[in-house]
């Protein structure tokens, strides 16, 4: 055999050798890709679950301890009237509400998973902010939220006050 021949052969073989590399490639590339698109549509149903689950908790409260719903609901009406253990419980539970609240909008920021783009949470967070009791407490509190969500929360709150 000559060199010609053998060189030729080679060449072959290592074109062939790319070809198949450049094949298991492409198939590693759509694997490593719908794995990632699993992977992504995991975490957007986990931060779903996970709104679904703070407010859930938050309703089993009031529906266990009817006596935490009615400080709710005098809360709602008037903070300032509240005595200062009332202020203090009402201003837990709606710390505890509006922290929900937060991180679900702030997954909502991260990840997109609310199919109808966050109405429902600011829905329910209109139907909270629109009660006096709640707006005397914005007043008088310095909630540790993210800028994120407090520019949320003073948006909506302006809002509900023009209409």
């Amino acid at each position: 055999m000559n060199w010609a021949a053998l060189e030729a052969i080679s060449e072959a073989v290592g074109a062939i050798a790319i070809f198949v590399s450049l094949i298991y490639l492409a198939v590693q590339i759509r694997q490593s890709t719908e794995q990632t698109a699993r992977s992504v549509e995991a975490n957007q149903l986990a931060a779903l679950e996970r709104n679904i689950e703070a407010g859930n908790r938050i309703r089993e409260l009031l529906v266990l301890h009817p006596d935490l719903a009615q400080l709710l609901l005098n809360g709602f009406d008037s903070f300032a009237s509240l005595d200062e253990s009332e202020r203090f419980r009402f201003d837990m539970l709606l710390r505890n509400i509006f922290a929900s609240t937060q991180g679900a909008y702030v997954r909502h920021l991260l990840v997109e998973h609310d199919p109808l783009e966050f109405q429902g949470t600011v829905h329910m967070l209109d139907e909270i902010l629109r009660n006096r009791g709640v707006q005397e407490w914005l007043e008088v509190t310095e909630p540790d939220w993210r800028p994120e969500f407090r520019e949320l929360v003073e948006q909506r709150v302006k809002t509900i006050l023009e209409t």
